[in-house]
């Protein structure tokens, strides 16, 4: 696969993370969690490394929040005061 294919199945996930999100902004979980029950399939099947680096990346941006439970167990969730700015940025493409 190409550096571009990646970058654009990376960006599907995200935007996939991200609108399970906008509908369900009480829903917090682990990397596990969201690959069983915010991917769809297809994306699920990306593998736990990928997912675990777009949480990261959208931790990164401000839009989601992390919480330690473990050294290795993170639950991840939205940052709700940043909901109409993620909300713009889904209807952006």
């Amino acid at each position: 696969m190409t550096g571009k294919g990646s970058s654009e199945n990376d960006e599907k996930l995200n935007r996939q993370i991200l609108r399970y999100l906008v509908e369900h902004p009480d829903a917090k979980d682990t990397v596990d969690g969201v690959i069983k029950w915010w991917l769809s399939e297809d994306l699920a099947g990306r593998g736990r490394k990928t997912v675990q680096e777009g949480l990261d990346m959208l931790v990164s941006k401000g839009w989601l929040t992390r919480r330690d439970v473990t050294s290795s167990e993170k639950i991840y969730g939205v940052m709700k005061d940043r909901l109409g700015e993620i909300e713009k940025f889904l209807r952006g493409k």
